[in-house]
């Protein structure tokens, strides 16, 4: 029971001179004390102390930790208040909604202040409300509402910490992953394995529950969103780093008690003077301390350390650009990593105020910090060079400590709320510290030890940090905890998410992304070490287009199989069956040996001398980007021991950009450096040192072209000077010369898709002479890449017409019954177009182009020499690799498939049939018969449709990127 203690009142009062108040609770206010009242409306939550229970264990969390959201702790209430004065009524605004013992949390305002959206859950046995859901209360009216009025949908899924956007959406977390489908069918969610429970992803909706979309992905905790000013929403990403220790012996383990590690910092570590007194120093771990911490790994005597990542990420409200924005991944494990963020909240200034406690603290308290994200992405990391202060600065009077079984004299603080009026002050609820003996308790003092320590009793509390003065709201209680404040303020800076415009004239529903340089990794130059940098990579008297293999900027949609024919695929038992002779496919029949994102071509742009480009994209279209050379070919895969460059992989994350938008990139970024890579608002060290000043052309390269700014890049410059963007929708990959001096014509080229005989992959016939930023070309095996093998072409080697499945068949008729070529059943290669006769569930040429045919070994002396299926485990002793590498052990045998899901490098024993592509050489073997094989077939294919199979293959090789033309196997 919550009850509150007359006695302590009175001592309350008799102690509020050391924050320098005067006055008391009744009676007339001074005009400091007028000051800090409002007439603005507030809400709150208060619960009784849930036990902190045994956190003995890592892989046990305590009550109210952020770490686990769906924690149910039933006996909280919300209740709102009209104003900011002690003397305001108060109303318990779900009395009489659920009936019964509720749990409730994660208030937020909408931006016009009359609002307010929380999450909440009915009692145990609710037949309504049995998880948690989103609710919106009116301060005008008092109503209460449910986002999803049906019962089935909102009890569909755990729903919490939910925000609102300032375009008037909702962002919430949930267990329900809506991308995944009806998981109650079949449950296809992602899951973070050590507490065996759904991932909890971002989600956006309307107001009135329609339009829902998972906008996060990936086995995290997405919690604790807020809207920010300019419209991105920032939240806490709970992830795990796991560390394996080879020299723990189990004798040496004891399962630890994180409550007794007393030493350690208050706000995270490095952060100098920050720290309460006499712990400016967390106490590092040590392996021993990690070793009895640790779990046993999956090995004998193998011990695996966990460590908890909290990170605050940023992200536009439809789901685009999500990145760290503040925390890092490079600090020492310590005590004072149990310190963490609460439910972050944005301020005027752009910086954020969180409430910062130690997890494992029984009284749920801590002190109220600022956030200093705008001049710092992690503590002791300003985001340029001259900036002071410190990244995380306490904004109540005193030092707090905050570790389990600490005295701190100046009290703990459980949740804020701030006035966000200019003036600093804030809503909190503080708790003083108290020691007791008998009937007499008095305020902590420097003496004051644990054993005295006496319950503290939470209130709310208006603070001015300006003047120093503390002033009640809400009494304090005793055993009451506050877990949640807000104010309904109308918030007038709050504006919709723009992003940065860019001044281009491009098409409708585009806009644009710009790469500063892509040999630039993570402000390195990368060309340096073999290819003498950037200076001599852009000198076209140094380097020609040609000695370039990074030659454009390919952009992909990405898509995810929908969820529906996902559960459909994996539950049909012809494709997938429970039981009987032949193996279940998964999802093979629909992305057969590639990943299981879908993807569409979008655009191409060249990528000038310098490694840098501008690109147009599809408006609101996840999108992911990667580097291909003059073949269409995506680069990473080149095996040259002097290719620098295996770092140019496809762009990990989708990003998504509004109409008009533009986003910059400075380069290409390692994961485990620990930098804010994709912060738009950071401006980081470049390795590319652009043009040599304002009006200047760039050294040795055509005069014609100067760049405006000092710095500015040779895309950027390009652009200025033509007044137009060269990239291309994916309709044409076209490269022309702009910078010799002069330009060279021979050197252009195009490959457009109107060079196909066979069928495009557009679905709108308009695209073929009208390409805009609607179309896509969206690459199906069985509608785009079997065509090519049926289609009829005269053999220029010997002046005959045939076909590639004339000569590559089974028993089936030729697609070209006039064309020459034998084929039959001894062919090595099947390109029939029908079912495998292995296998009728699955096609036959598809499953032939990935099946290795040949094994080959290399001999001491260097010679390739074939190996027999038979004797493989005989001659190939080190065992058998999917694709050629660089550097090939002598016991290591290679199976030889004509392509390989890798990718159109890895591919090259076919591509090297077709084209003189250099870039494949190294995955390339030559044996007595490889000459005459390639000679046979040169010049078979055309440059479009070596663009149209090399597109394929990175993409995923894919039977099906386009899901609405799958097709089940008929009975």
């Amino acid at each position: 029971m919550i009850r509150i203690n007359r006695g302590m009142r009175l001592l309350a009062l008799a102690t509020l001179g050391l924050v320098s108040l005067t006055g008391c609770f009744e009676g007339e206010l001074s005009d400091n004390q007028e000051a800090m009242l409002s007439d603005q409306p507030f809400a709150y939550v208060v619960r009784g102390y849930p036990e902190m229970g045994d956190t003995s264990s890592v892989n046990v969390r305590p009550p109210l930790d952020p770490r686990a959201p769906y924690a149910f702790n039933p006996g909280a209430k919300l209740m709102v208040r009209d104003r900011i004065a002690l003397s305001s009524g108060e109303r318990h605004a779900l009395e009489g909604y659920f009936g019964g013992a509720y749990d409730v949390k994660d208030l937020d305002v909408s931006p016009d202040g009359e609002r307010m959206v929380f999450a909440a859950h009915g009692p145990a046995d609710s037949p309504n409300n049995f998880t948690w859901n989103i609710f919106e209360y009116t301060f005008a009216s008092g109503k209460v509402r449910r986002i999803f009025q049906d019962d089935l949908v909102a009890n569909s899924g755990q729903d919490t910490n939910p925000t609102y956007t300032n375009e008037g959406r909702i962002i919430f977390s949930s267990s329900r992953q809506s991308s995944r489908g009806d998981w109650q069918a079949l449950d296809l969610r992602e899951y973070l394995e050590d507490f065996n429970e759904p991932a909890s992803l971002l989600h956006s909706v309307k107001p009135d529950g329609t339009e829902l979309a998972q906008i996060t992905f990936g086995q995290f905790h997405d919690i604790e969103p807020a809207t920010m000013n300019d419209g991105h929403v920032v939240f806490i990403r709970f992830g795990r780093i796991y560390e394996t220790l080879q020299d723990c012996t189990l004798e040496n383990i004891d399962d630890p008690n994180f409550n007794q590690h007393p030493h350690g910092g208050g706000y995270g570590q490095g952060n100098g003077s920050g720290f309460p007194s006499g712990l400016e120093d967390p106490k590092e771990w040590t392996v021993d301390d990690k070793c009895s911490a640790s779990l046993a790994g999956e090995v004998d005597g193998e011990r695996v350390f966990v460590e908890d990542v909290l990170s605050m990420y940023r992200i536009t409200p439809a789901g685009g650009n999500v990145h760290r924005y503040f925390g890092s991944l490079s600090e020492e494990f310590s005590d004072a990593s149990f310190i963490h963020y609460m439910d972050p909240i944005p301020l005027d200034d752009g910086n954020l105020l969180t409430t910062m406690r130690h997890i494992y603290n029984p009284i749920y308290g801590g002190d109220v910090v600022k956030i200093n994200s705008q001049n710092f992405f992690a503590v002791g990391q300003p985001v340029t060079e001259g900036i002071t202060g410190e990244a995380e600065e306490s904004m109540t009077p005193g030092l707090v400590n905050f570790y389990p079984n600490q005295v701190s004299p100046t009290g703990w603080y459980s949740s804020v709320a701030p006035y966000n009026d200019g003036t600093g002050r804030m809503l909190t609820s503080w708790a003083q510290c108290l020691t007791s003996n008998g009937e007499t308790s008095t305020p902590c003092e420097g003496s004051a030890t644990t054993e005295s320590l006496g319950e503290p009793r939470y209130g709310i509390w208006t603070i001015d940090p300006a003047t120093n003065t503390r002033l009640p709201v809400v009494q304090g209680h005793e055993r009451a905890l506050y877990t949640d404040i807000v104010i309904a303020d109308y918030n007038e800076l709050a504006r919709p998410y723009t992003g940065e415009r860019h001044k281009l004239d491009l098409e409708e529903n585009s806009a644009l992304f710009e790469i500063r340089s892509i040999y630039d990794l993570d402000g390195a130059d990368m060309a340096e070490q073999f290819d003498g940098g950037i200076e001599t990579r852009r000198d076209p008297s140094l380097t020609q287009p040609d000695d370039r293999s990074e030659r454009f900027i390919r952009v992909l949609g990405v898509r995810q199989i929908p969820p529906e024919l996902e559960q459909a695929i994996l539950s049909d038992e012809v494709l997938n069956p429970p039981s009987g002779p032949q193996p279940p496919l998964g999802l093979t029949p629909l992305v057969g040996s590639g990943n299981r994102t879908l993807y569409d071509v979008l655009s191409y742009a060249m990528v000038e001398p310098d490694g840098s480009a501008m690109v147009k994209v599809p408006a609101d279209t996840n999108f992911s980007f990667e580097v291909v050379n003059k073949y269409g070919k995506r680069v990473e895969l080149i095996a040259a021991p002097d290719y620098n460059y295996n770092y140019l992989t496809q762009h990990p994350r989708p990003l998504l950009l509004e109409e008009g938008e533009k986003l910059t990139c400075y380069g290409c970024h390692d994961p485990e450096v620990d930098i804010p890579h994709a912060r738009t608002d950071v401006e980081l060290a470049s390795a590319n040192p652009g043009a040599p000043g304002d009006g200047m052309a760039f050294p040795n390269a055509n005069p014609q072209i100067r760049a405006y700014r000092w710095k500015d890049t040779m895309a950027q410059a390009l652009v200025d000077s033509l007044n137009s963007l060269q990239a291309t929708w994916a309709d044409t990959v076209r490269y022309e010369d702009f910078w010799n001096n002069p330009p060279e014509p021979s050197l252009a080229f195009e490959v457009p898709y109107s060079g196909l005989t066979t069928p495009v992959p557009v679905a709108d016939v308009n695209c073929l002479t009208d390409w805009n930023a609607n179309c896509k070309s969206t690459i199906n095996y069985k509608e785009h890449i079997q065509p090519i093998w049926n289609a009829c072409r005269v053999d220029p080697n010997q002046n005959v017409v045939t076909s590639c499945q004339n000569c590559h068949r089974a028993a089936e008729s030729k697609s070209c019954p006039d064309g020459v070529g034998g084929g039959g059943a001894s062919t090595n290669l099947l390109l029939g177009s029908g079912n495998a006769s292995w296998d009728n569930r699955q096609l036959e040429s598809y499953v032939e182009l990935f099946e290795p045919d040949y094994y080959l070994r290399e001999t001491e002396t260097g010679d390739w020499v074939e190996v027999d299926s038979a004797d493989l485990d005989a001659q190939c002793p080190d065992g058998v690799q999917g694709d050629m590498t660089i550097l090939p052990e002598p016991g290591v045998c290679f199976a030889r498939r004509l392509m390989s899901g890798r990718g159109a490098i890895a591919s090259a024993r076919f591509f090297s049939l077709f084209d003189d592509d250099p870039d494949d050489d190294e995955y390339e073997v030559e044996t007595a018969e490889t000459a005459a094989i390639r000679q046979s077939h040169q010049g078979m294919l055309t440059r479009a449709e070596l663009r149209l199979i090399a597109e394929w293959l990175d993409t995923g090789a894919h039977i099906y990127n386009d899901p609405e033309k799958f097709e089940f196997p008929t009975p």
